[in-house]
């Protein structure tokens, strides 16, 4: 029986928002008229602009605006929590009395709810930090923090004593139960939770948010790293982070001014929609390809087709051999001392045996003059000399100029023709000066490749890095991903790239997956920004590109506070518990991001993993499917490469009996993540979960070695509540 006074305050709660959302319904209307009333006002004022007043008062109207359609949407995004709020106002109560201070109930839901002219909460927002009690804390004595952007330090916590904690079950504005919290409650509801059928979208973790992932969440470092193995809620935890930023810096940081760094397009669309649900305007999804295009009109192989690429070739291959040059942290960093320290040859300057400008005075300019320096500042700071010098020279001497060009071509310029011959031979030194300057990083590029060559074969002896590789890649029609991306970092670093600053915060997830390239040019590109870094070592499947140890990501993110996830919660007990074993082989210890013991998993049991002896995997895989209950919404066939995957699903669909299920083949970016049965390439399996997931190449040869097993690690934490191996060796 659902007590009394519970329900009575739901009732009064749901009132107060209906109250509130009447007066904000009815407050919307009003602010509308004024959007479109200024915007008349400004329509009107555009066409008869006649003097400095009119460009005055036309920029109060356009301010004004402005200021309109900030306020509306203000109140139309409040309007979307209000009608979000009547669903389920709230989720959780906890009853704390602060040292010298009476018992005071709080109310935790997913948006606050408070009276403006009284400042009385009846609702707190998960994020405020009076929250926080409810993730870290149980019946007892507690504190919490009250952040604060004070130079003088932080406030001392409050102390005091947690009386109650309550968790309700609210649908549709009903209360359907509550539970007054010990741990194996909370232990109870937290396996509800996880035992929900997958419904294809990532969701939020509001209600079930463990104590270290909380900390992690909260942290008021700069910048942190979070690692943690699969199935630990590091993607949850960098999405909400992102919306406590946003509550915590409201002032400060908006949506526009932050980015999320996906592993690719299906991650994307698994993700997509979560900051609004948790109360945010949403934020805007990168991956490499998409930035590459923004800034290069180089046509380029994407990632995948590296990726196939190497899962292919023997280990003496030359691209391989050179990609893992190129993508190691020693030629990058030669790289940078190498544009840091490029000098070019310089000769004077001069007109008509006139020198306008000394090699030596030339040399001197281009020297740094701050360690931010480019190859694109200092070559702006010698066109801007010589352009002057240019200019004065033709001042002082435009007579012996006119006499010069009407006696070379014999003829009688106008004053008008002098200048634009004068202009002519001016931008011909200067173009071949502009190209000395700062060489195109193509150009660049080859020389450091070839230099670095040399040195390596006279380091090794070994004839594996053959230059003429090097032309040949880069005067491809189609460059290999490798050179492309390493062209766009040459030309962040040579400044013809400019360094986007309005970026405050970017959230980089499976930063393992990146190469140190990759995290180079992040920091390059978005030099003001702040990062959290989400990463698990044990799924970096490709050497040579990705980041395998924690040593590595720590360097690329040298000021990041280290925040580790120790616990599995995807999985059943009995999936996770196998997929840890495969990795109990591992032979590199350094390649796991904590020791062994450090892992816990979480105690939601299930079935066993199922190995399945059969010939025909195609006819195992629909026999499974068949059999799964039918309420499960993603089933996930993963395989090795794109090449598998496209041959496993013509399998499949020629092994098709009276299958009404349709199969989905995911070989490549232009798929999305969603309900079904998806054949799936692995690469693309990072970051999702199914309902079931069956792994058709169980027993080859693939899954040998070090890399084999983490692949198929990979694979065995993808699933939720059902994990099929079918063996047909």
């Amino acid at each position: 029986m659902l007590d009394n006074k519970e329900t009575q305050h739901l009732t009064t709660i749901i009132q107060r928002i209906l109250d509130q959302i009447n007066h904000v319904a009815g407050g919307l209307k009003a602010r509308k008229n004024h959007v479109l009333e200024a915007r008349r006002n400004m329509n009107k004022a555009t066409g008869v602009i006649r003097d400095f007043d009119d460009v005055a008062a036309l920029t109060i109207l356009v301010t004004e605006v402005a200021q309109q359609e900030q306020s509306y949407g203000a109140a139309s995004r409040r309007l979307q929590i209000l009608q979000r709020l009547l669903n389920s106002p709230y989720f959780a109560r906890i009853d704390f009395a602060e040292d010298g201070y009476d018992r005071e109930e709080i109310y935790i839901g997913r948006h606050s709810l408070m009276d403006e002219k009284t400042h009385t909460y009846y609702i707190y927002d998960w994020r405020a930090p009076i929250s926080s009690l409810y993730y870290d804390y149980g019946v007892g004595r507690a504190s919490f923090n009250i952040p604060s952007d004070d130079a003088h330090g932080a406030l001392p916590p409050i102390q005091g004593e947690i009386l109650l904690k309550r968790q309700f079950q609210i649908e549709k504005g009903e209360l359907k139960y509550f539970f007054d919290s010990d741990l194996a409650v909370e232990d109870d509801i937290l396996r509800l939770e996880l035992s929900k059928i997958s419904d294809a979208k990532i969701k939020t973790i509001i209600h079930s948010i463990q104590k270290e992932q909380n900390a992690a969440i909260r942290s008021e470092a700069k910048d942190i790293l979070v690692l943690g193995p699969a199935g630990s809620g590091k993607t949850s935890v960098g999405l909400h982070r992102l919306a406590y930023l946003l509550y915590r810096h409201r002032d400060s940081l908006s949506s526009a001014r932050v980015r999320i760094f996906s592993p690719s397009p299906i991650f994307a669309s698994y993700i997509a929609g979560i900051i609004p649900d948790l109360g945010e305007e949403d934020v805007e999804t990168l991956d490499f390809p998409s930035l590459m295009e923004k800034y290069s009109n180089r046509a380029f192989h994407d990632q995948y087709q590296q990726i196939e690429y190497l899962a292919a070739a023997p280990q003496r291959d030359i691209r391989r051999c050179w990609l893992k040059e190129k993508y190691s942290a020693e030629f990058i960093t030669y790289l940078e001392e190498y544009i840091k320290n490029y000098t070019p040859s310089f000769d004077p300057v001069s007109f008509n045996r006139d020198i306008l400008c000394t090699s030596e005075r030339l040399k001197d300019l281009y020297a740094d003059r701050t360690s931010a320096g480019t190859l694109s500042t200092k070559t702006a700071r010698i066109m801007t000399y010589v352009n002057q010098r240019y200019d004065e020279y033709f001042q002082k001497n435009r007579r012996a100029i006119t006499d010069l060009f009407n006696a070379i071509h014999d003829d009688n310029f106008s004053n008008g023709d002098i200048r634009r011959l004068f202009e002519e031979e001016k931008n011909i030194v200067i173009t071949d000066l502009r190209s000395r300057l700062m060489p195109k990083a193509k150009r660049i590029y080859e020389r450091a490749l070839t230099a670095w060559g040399k040195k390596q074969r006279r380091v090794t002896g070994s004839d594996n890095l053959p230059l003429s590789f090097v032309k040949e890649a880069l005067n491809q029609e189609k460059l290999y991903f490798e050179d492309a991306l390493m062209l766009m970092y040459i030309d962040i670093l040579s400044g013809r790239i400019p360094q986007e600053k309005q970026v405050k915060h970017i959230l980089i997830d499976e930063a393992q997956d990146m190469s140190t390239l990759q995290h180079r040019i992040l920091r390059r590109l978005f030099t003001t920004s702040h990062f959290t870094v989400l990463a698990d070592v044990n799924q970096a499947l490709y050497p040579g590109i990705n980041l395998h140890t924690q040593a590595e990501l720590k360097a690329e993110h040298p000021k990041a506070q280290l925040l580790p996830l120790t616990t599995s919660y995807r999985s059943t007990y009995e999936i996770s518990r196998f997929a840890k074993q495969v990795l109990a082989f591992q032979d590199d210890a350094d390649t796991k991001i904590t020791d062994e013991n450090a892992t816990s998993l979480y105690k939601r049991h299930g079935n066993e993993p199922t190995i399945i002896q059969n010939k025909n995997p195609a006819a195992a895989a629909w026999e499974i499917i068949r059999n799964l209950p039918h309420e499960y919404n993603t089933i996930g066939v993963l395989l090795s490469t794109a090449r598998e995957a496209r041959r496993f699903y013509d399998e499949m669909e020629a092994a098709r009996l009276t299958e009404p299920h349709p199969l989905k083949l995911i070989a490549n970016t232009n798929a999305s993540f969603g309900p079904g049965i998806m054949v799936m390439a692995l690469p693309y399996a990072k970051g999702l979960e199914f309902d079931a997931v069956i792994c058709p190449e169980y027993g080859q040869p693939v899954f040998e070695g070090r890399f084999g097993r983490k692949m198929l690690y990979l694979i065995c934490t993808r699933a939720l509540h059902n994990l099929y191996l079918v063996d047909s060796t």
